[in-house]
């Protein structure tokens, strides 16, 4: 009476066996299911303060900007003839109105070498440029150098002329160029230990028509003349340069800037709301589906929000006493869904009676919005050290799942082997029920 083996699980007793396990395995992982859904729910919460994080730099950013003068306080040069100069006025420039004539625009000494025919070989020595009472050398150490080898030996020294080769009809010259304008970087070349080729270098081609000599600039402004070593003009108006681009006359005007107190203004009040909009978005709760954000109830962003709040709205040290101390003096407000309108005739309005004021209450409180933000946004700051800590609790999740997997697989391998222990035994009284039905079959025909 053997029973013989059981080879797939649930034919022995005829039940859906493998159903059954997998049945019984989906009850038992139900944890691990709550276990994955926290960890989801763990790794928004990151890339949600990941998002608060970004705002709140970018608020950061526009604060910096308002709490810098130098950003605030500008001056705007507005010339005559773009063609003759340009100009920039400095943060602590003065209103004025000026005539400016350019009458000569600097330039870098271009020397051309005598024409040198095709093949013509240099030997080893050095070339000594004189510049501004100094020496600068440039030593071909072996013999055989083409021209185009004493131009590169010229470049790769770094001295302050270059050098290029220009090849006509007739042969090359050497071309040396000042990589400076004015007569303070004019130079002079002299050549020793070197042969009759490379000597002869060293005189130039005066009545080349491209030669010319080191200039300065000159230009005028009201009549008085200011020389420069460059088309670039620093000293003659107070935080003012000027550019000359071309011989002739021009008017140069320079006066304040408000236009950049309103931009600076504006871009905080765009940041802010930003920020304060993503913070709404990601702590919302759907009374409906009973479904929070990631930062729904989250203490930081609570934390946040209240420094938020309180930044704008206490008087910082900076603005105290003064007849714009509060940001809604400036046309700057909060509504009721806790963002900031803004009001630009009233910020003009006050910038026009007090420009001086406006820029010290504006860096005021730029400076307590990026001290705010700064303990939020820094390295383990507040908003990292929240992060580390969901971090941390996704490593346990981990850990817990790992060891949940190896008793899944235990509890599965026990249920599949208790299993075919009822198969086995199944399939034997179904044998033994066989048999006795088949005695009881023969006594009764007897």
């Amino acid at each position: 009476m053997a029973t013989g083996s059981i080879s797939s699980l649930g034919i022995g007793s005829g039940l859906d066996s493998n159903n059954i396990v997998t049945r019984l395995m989906a009850l038992e992982r139900q944890p691990l299911t709550a276990l994955n859904q926290k960890e989801s729910s763990f790794s928004a919460k990151i890339s949600a303060l990941g998002t608060i994080k970004s705002r709140l730099s970018d608020l950061q950013t526009a604060a910096t900007t308002l709490g810098d003068p130098n950003k605030l306080a500008a001056f705007k040069a507005t010339v005559g003839d773009g063609d003759i100069i340009s100009a920039s006025a400095g943060t602590f420039a003065k209103n004025g109105s000026y005539a400016i004539e350019v009458v000569q625009l600097a330039k870098a000494q271009k020397s051309f070498s005598s024409i040198q025919t095709a093949g013509t070989s240099y030997g080893a020595g050095t070339l000594s440029f004189s510049i501004n009472g100094s020496t600068q050398d440039v030593v071909l150490a072996s013999g055989g150098n083409s021209l185009q080898d004493v131009a590169n030996a010229i470049n790769d020294a770094g001295i302050d002329v270059q050098a290029t080769v220009v090849t006509g009809d007739a042969g090359s010259r050497l071309v040396l160029t000042a990589k400076n304008t004015g007569t303070d970087n004019a130079f002079s070349l002299s050549v020793s230990g070197g042969d009759a080729n490379l000597t002869g270098l060293a005189t130039f081609d005066g009545a080349h028509p491209n030669a010319s000599a080191a200039l300065d600039s000159i230009i005028t402004v009201e009549g008085e003349t200011v020389t420069s070593q460059s088309n670039t003009v620093t000293s003659a108006i107070a935080n003012v340069t000027i550019n000359a681009t071309a011989v002739g006359t021009s008017t140069l005007d320079v006066a304040r800037d408000t236009s950049g107190i309103e931009t600076a203004v504006k871009a905080f009040v765009d940041a802010y709301n930003s920020l304060r909009s993503d913070i709404t978005a990601k702590t919302a709760y759907n009374s409906e589906t009973r479904v929070g954000e990631p930062l729904n109830g989250d203490a930081t962003i609570r934390t946040l929000l209240g420094r938020m709040r309180d930044t704008l709205s206490n008087v910082p040290a900076g603005a105290a006493g003064s007849d714009y101390q509060y940001l809604y003096t400036l046309g700057v407000s909060f509504t009721q869904d806790g963002t900031l309108t803004f009001d630009s005739t009233k910020l003009n309005n006050a910038v026009t009676t007090d420009f001086d004021g406006v820029v010290s209450v504006l860096n005021a409180y730029g400076t307590a919005v990026n001290d705010m933000a700064k303990a939020f946004t820094q390295a383990d700051g507040l908003i990292d050290s929240r992060v580390s800590g969901i971090e941390t609790s996704i490593s346990t999740i981990d850990s817990q799942r790992e060891r949940m997997e190896r008793q899944f697989d235990l509890t599965e391998a026990r249920l599949r082997a208790q299993f075919t222990a009822l198969d086995t035994l199944v399939a034997s009284l179904n044998t033994t029920s066989t048999f006795l039905s088949q005695q009881l079959e023969s006594l009764s025909n007897l």
